[in-house]
């Protein structure tokens, strides 16, 4: 009995060290469920998060003190976020509103003028507390982009920079060509105070932003009404608003990039043109024509070269602004809170609010559970699968129920295959390209043939395909091949629908009919970014089904081929049945999938998981239900019969009346409730997801470059200077061939640009950069920065350091060589006087020791002599002594 314990203590022991080897990862996210709810007290938030009342937090905390705290406390921690930024948004009609008030701030010189205005420096130290950094252009400063232009924006950022009786002047000089009067320190329009609308959203530092702009107004003499409102009260107005009606000027925008970007060309065709959002701000947006050509080919990517690129992003910047239609103010530095116990990969651009936080979120020491999860706002705007809610605080959510045909590495920003299970690029030779991923071949060619029997167009009005050998469309820059892998008749869907090619082909249908003016859906909002696409996306043709395989025909090219994979590939989150019945609700102009065409229509912006529209979408459903429905049926009838609809639209009435709502998708979460009123939403884990959690587990800390200069005690013009740049990474150095470029730049004390070039390897880690006696000879005294920036391979953060260093006189240099010299000859002749002094005083001590050590000797010798004659005179006397008797 003792041995059979003893042999299954050990075998319990056995199983429990080999645990962690026979793990399997569940099936979709790592937790069980995931509640959101509104908090938007960053105080309370740290709070929450040190008791364990909340796990994760989606916005920043931004506020200096509170971030204080953080650091001190054990429970809460943090991860950095660079892709948050904050502006002034301009409205650009007038000169006057369709209710007479003046607007200065339809002249484009005024909007340029106010880049003078603001004092971005201070904004950044003093209302963010060092937790940003000025910011002057549409790019984040954080990544690739704008390291690539540092040149260029050091030149506009200097030209820029805050004076403000510079812009007072520009502003007064426009202001009166318009008509406006100065008078007692005031601007008048028609006899009327100019008031300045000024929308200040409350929620965070935009606040203090605002006041800190409305009193530089008010110094140049404009009457200023502060309008403080929160997200919810300000949007209405400033985003969906007609900004004709005049019920504002500026807005304190505030915008996140929620992915890392490597490629900000399409910054400027979404921030100054109409290209941006069909929204009515956006259409009301009149760039330079140079301008706009320029942003249009950038949007598109219409360049050959990575030269090419360069000059047009260039001018680009120039152009923004003197446009001005944003002022850039801050790039914020942002921390994202989670409680110690959890994990979650952080985007280096946007924080958690990326589609990686449902796929890596988890506690640290268990597998599922509950995480508790806060943000500022839950549930804004309508969601629809179409043209819903754009708000960052309603795409988190949907990150987490969708699903993706790529997603995007969150310290690199490249494209990684997700459900893409391989991908092949075929490009013109002229293209340059290149390409980083093992899951894509890339191939450079003579010619792209499109296919005649692939598809070109889908016909609204006549409900059919048009192919390519029909619209006599016969060539491309591109030819895509995207393998899916078995996903037809085995993903599964929330409601327990099975994929099907319907749900493919149902979106790119619904694309065409919304830009057709004959179709029922026609939507003019979504015209010019269609027209957009049209030029780039050329065919497609679906060359297998099991496994998927469809081609794809396009003009897109990219300097990196897997955006080129990105722009073609899709994947269907929201099955068609779900689809069909939002289709069903606009073709009978009850509800609009678009908030333009909603207002056009007075009609509700199509909401699927809430408010009235659910009932419309209720009675969509039975109808479809009954008849069988099948939107395009002329061309999707071909893919889902009748009865499969039918048995789709039970599925889709049960899920309704199990969870309230009809948003129902194929991701790692399904949206189980959620409560418009209390601002509450519940997802939870969806356990027939095709992938194991740990799939993304690989994602670790990003390798940002830690970068150091150390340059030379003095620059004299006329000698050679040598700089030592030192690239490391947790203190060791990063390996050379793993960085892209480290670059330099010579800014003088106005932070003027005096010299650009890449520094060059002398061993790992270590990079020189030598200025010739020639290039050092155009230098005058002064002080000066020596600025470097190293770009990874591994991630698009590039590290950044400056040096400052002095450039002397040559009189003063040969001075100070001069007096080196003779401190140093002076120094010498003390050493040797120390030295002869030293040396006397060694001889004297000789001396002595040597009187000493003879006087020693004599006593010795006299010593010995006394001693000799003693020793005679004993022996003498022992001679002369008498003989002793024997017996004795």
């Amino acid at each position: 009995m003792k041995t059979k314990l003893a042999l299954l203590i050990v075998l319990v022991f056995v199983l429990s060290i080999a645990a962690p080897a026979l793990y399997a990862a569940p099936k979709g996210p790592w937790v069980d469920e995931v509640v959101f709810f509104k908090e938007q007290d960053p105080a309370k938030v740290v709070d929450m998060i040190s008791k364990g009342d909340m796990h994760i937090y989606f916005i920043d905390v931004g506020d200096p003190q509170i971030f204080q705290r953080v650091k001190e406390d054990p429970n809460v921690n943090y991860k950095f976020a660079y892709g948050l930024y904050y502006e002034l948004t301009f409205n650009p009609v007038g000169p006057t509103f369709k209710n007479g008030e003046f607007n200065p701030f339809s002249n484009p010189r005024i909007r340029e003028a106010m880049n003078y205005i603001v004092d971005r420096n201070y904004i950044a130290e003093e209302i963010m507390g060092g937790l940003a950094k000025p910011k002057f252009l549409p790019l984040v400063s954080a990544f690739p982009d704008y390291a690539r232009l540092i040149d260029v924006i050091k030149v506009l950022e200097a030209k820029y920079s805050y004076n403000f009786e510079k812009g007072k002047e520009i502003i007064f000089e426009e202001m009166a060509k318009m008509g406006a009067e100065f008078k007692e320190g005031k601007w008048y329009y028609n006899g009327k105070p100019v008031v300045i609308k000024f929308l200040i959203r409350t929620e965070d530092q935009r606040k203090e932003i605002g006041d800190y702009v409305s009193n530089q107004l008010e110094k140049l003499g404009f009457t200023v009404e502060r309008l403080y409102k929160t997200s919810r009260e300000a949007s209405p107005i400033w985003l969906f608003g007609n900004p004709a009606d005049g019920q504002w000027h500026i807005y304190t925008g505030g915008w996140i990039t929620t992915a890392v970007s490597r490629d900000d060309a399409d910054n400027f065709g979404f921030f100054y043109t109409p290209l941006g959002i069909p929204l009515p701000l956006w259409q009301a947006y009149k760039p330079d024509p140079i301008f706009y050509e320029i942003a249009r080919k950038l949007w598109n990517r219409d360049f050959k070269t990575l030269e090419e690129r360069q000059e047009l992003m260039a001018k680009a910047c120039e152009l923004a602004l003197k446009d001005s239609v944003r002022v850039w103010l801050v790039d914020q530095l942002a921390p994202f809170l989670l409680r110690a116990d959890v994990d979650v990969a952080a985007d280096l651009s946007g924080g958690f609010s990326t589609a990686m936080w449902p796929r890596t979120v988890r506690f640290k020491d268990r597998e599922g559970g509950t995480i508790k999860a806060g943000n500022r706002e839950v549930l804004v705007d309508p969601w629809n699968p179409v043209a819903g809610s754009d708000w960052v605080y309603d795409t988190v959510l949907q990150y987490a129920t969708n699903e993706y045909a790529l997603l995007m590495n969150p310290y690199t920003g490249l494209p990684m295959a997700n459900r893409v299970q391989s991908a092949e690029v075929y490009v013109l030779k002229s293209v340059r390209t290149t390409k980083s991923s093992d899951w894509l071949k890339l191939e450079f060619v003579d010619k792209v043939d499109v296919p005649a029997d692939a598809w070109y167009a889908y016909d609204a009005t006549n409900d059919k395909v048009v192919t390519a050998g029909e619209a006599g469309v016969k060539a491309a820059e591109a030819r895509i091949v995207i393998n899916y892998g078995s996903v037809l008749g085995k993903i599964k869907f929330h409601d327990g629908t099975t994929m099907s090619l319907a749900d493919w082909l149902i979106g790119w249908a619904l694309t065409f009919a919304r830009a057709d003016p004959n179709s029922p859906l026609y939507d003019e909002a979504s015209v010019a970014p269609f027209e957009e696409w049209r030029q780039q996306w050329i065919a497609e043709k679906v060359v297998s089904q099991d496994p998927l395989v469809i081609e794809y025909y396009i003009n897109f090219t990219h300097p990196e081929a897997e955006f080129m994979v990105s722009f073609a590939a899709g994947f269907p989150s929201i099955p068609a049945h779900a689809l069909a019945i939002g289709i069903k609700a606009e073709e009978k102009g009850l509800l609009a999938f678009s908030a333009d065409k909603a207002d056009a229509l007075k009609v509700e912006w199509m909401n699927y998981i809430g408010g009235p529209s659910l009932n419309v979408l209720s009675q969509m459903l039975d109808e479809a239900l009954a008849e069988g429905y099948i939107p395009f049926k002329g061309f999707l009838g071909k893919y889902i019969t009748v009865d499969e609809m039918k048995a789709r639209y039970q599925a889709l009435k049960n899920w309704y009346d199990e969870h309230g709502h009809f948003w129902v998708a194929d991701g790692p979460f399904y949206l189980d409730k959620v409560d418009f009123n209390a601002h509450q939403a519940v997802l939870k884990a969806w356990r027939e997801h095709p992938d194991p959690a740990d799939k993304w587990a690989f994602l670790a800390s990003p390798p940002i470059p830690e970068v150091s200069v150390e340059a030379p005690e003095n620059v004299v013009p006329g000698l050679d200077a040598e700089f030592t740049i030192k690239v490391t990474y947790k203190g060791k150095p990063y390996a050379n061939n793993r960085m892209e470029f480290v670059k330099y730049l010579l800014l003088d004390s106005a932070g003027n640009v005096l010299a650009k070039g890449e520094a060059k390897p002398a061993a790992e880690g270590v990079w020189k950069v030598k200025f010739t006696k020639e290039e050092t000879g155009k230098l005058t005294p002064g002080t000066y920065k020596l600025l470097a920036i190293a770009l990874s391979k591994d991630v698009a953060m590039p590290g950044q350091a400056e040096q400052p260093f002095t450039v002397i006189p040559q009189i003063a240099y040969f001075q100070t060589l001069i007096a080196g010299v003779q401190s140093n000859f002076e120094a010498k002749i003390g050493s040797l006087e120390n030295g002869i002094n030293s040396l006397n005083t060694k001889v004297s001590s000789l001396e002595s020791s040597i009187s000493a050590v003879q006087s020693s000797v004599n006593t010795a010798m006299l010593v010995g002599v006394v001693g000799i004659i003693l020793a005679i005179v004993a022996i003498a006397l022992a001679l002369r002594k008498p003989k002793v008797a024997a017996k004795e």
